[in-house]
Formats: C-alpha cells, structure tokens, sequence
C-alpha cells in the first residue's frame, strides 16, 4: 500500500528504508509517515509526521515478551544521501545521514529505532539542522475498519524533531512520547489516502506538534532568511 497526501509542502517518496520524508517534509506528516511505514512500503507525505510520521493495529503496548523473542526480520541499513531540497517554501540542498534498525516479530509486532541527522543549506549559504531519533513500535498490519478504511495506531517514543541552526543554538525540540493514530482509504491503485490524524498520550514536551506545527516554519524561516 502506498500513502499519499499533499500539503503547503512538496510530497516526497519514503519508504522504511529511506527516511527523508523524516525531515524534509516535517508537520503532521512527520507522524503521518509512521502510519504508513509500518508496511514497508512506499509512503508520499508532506508535513511532522512522519513525525515525524509517514505516515508505520493497535500499538498501544507491544509486550515484553515478544521483544524478548528473536525477530523474523532484522533490518540495519545506513545511509547518506545528499539532494536538492526545499523547507518552509525556501529552496536549498539538504544531506541526510540515516541509521535505522528494524524489527519484525512472530506476533505482528515491529520496533523500528531511527536516528536521522539532516543538514538543509538554503542558497544564500545559511544552514538549520534537523534531528531525529526514537523508537516506534506497533503491530505490522493496519486495523480494518468496517466501513473500508485502514488505521495505524503506533507508538514513538524518543526525540522526534530537534531543530537548531549548524554550529548554533537549538530553535525548537519536540522530546517523549506520542501515541499516532492514522487512517487511510485504500484506493483501487494499492495507494493509500491519507483521511484522518490524532495524537494521544503525550509525555514530555511538543510544542511544534501542540502548535498545530506552526513552530517549525516559524522558527526556521527567519534563520534561513
């Protein structure tokens, strides 16, 4: 299944193993995105999602026996990737370095533990640094509802957006836990349309995503600008 959604931000393409809809497409889709990797396949998003949050049933509590057991998938990849880019309208290149580790398990749970470091340099030289890095756990399949749409429920635990001006002072940090819940229509293509979000269980502090995202842009623009 595919994700798609389009905002005031380009969509970029993401899957488990590339996580660049992370950072450059921050927002609700930071978060979102976590809906959608869950499957492992490919997500389209716009704004923290994703967390972040691209957006990855029920992710309320994986038990501790099941991460006690040896997973069925064990994936480490490792990446740095560098690529034209845009943040809050203002076009740049941005270098992203990715470590993720992900888990599968006998019963359907997964953890995926991510760390992704980005460093967006708009054209008239001045640089941000965007920062991620945490755990999501939840069940590899989505939640059938009865009236045709799919939702992910996970849980992300960690930092999931720092952001600060290179060599600078941090501008904003989003830091603990939120549990994501995403629902999607699945259309005739195999692509998924993004229908709903809604976060609970916040501990620690969110004001990017209490602000509705807001912060991100507002905090970011004037240090590019």
């Amino acid at each position: 299944m595919n994700a798609s959604k389009t905002s005031g931000r380009s969509a970029t393409p993401a899957d488990r193993g590339s996580h660049r809809f992370l950072l450059t497409n921050r927002g609700r889709d930071v978060l979102t995105a976590i809906g959608a990797r869950a499957s492992g396949r490919t997500a389209a998003v716009t704004k923290l999602a994703l967390v972040l949050a691209g957006a990855l049933a029920l992710t309320i509590g994986a038990s501790g026996s099941a991460f006690a057991a040896a997973p069925i998938v064990n994936e480490h990849t490792h990446s740095t990737d560098t690529f034209p880019d845009q943040v809050c309208g203002i076009p740049g290149t941005s270098v992203a370095n990715v470590v993720d580790n992900f888990k599968l398990y006998t019963d359907g749970t997964f953890r995926d533990t991510s760390r992704i470091r980005q460093v967006f340099t708009a054209e008239n030289g001045k640089s941000v640094v965007l920062f991620s890095a945490g755990q999501v756990t939840g069940l590899n399949d989505p939640i059938q509802n009865a009236d045709g749409t799919v939702t992910f429920v996970n849980t992300f635990k960690g930092l999931p957006e720092k952001l600060s001006i290179l060599h600078g002072p941090t501008l904003s940090r989003d830091a603990g836990s939120v549990v994501v819940t995403t629902t999607f229509l699945p259309l005739p293509n195999g692509d998924l349309q993004f229908v709903s979000q809604s976060f609970s269980g916040l501990h620690g502090p969110h004001p990017d995503l209490e602000s509705g995202f807001e912060v991100f842009c507002n905090v970011l623009v004037p240090a590019l600008t």
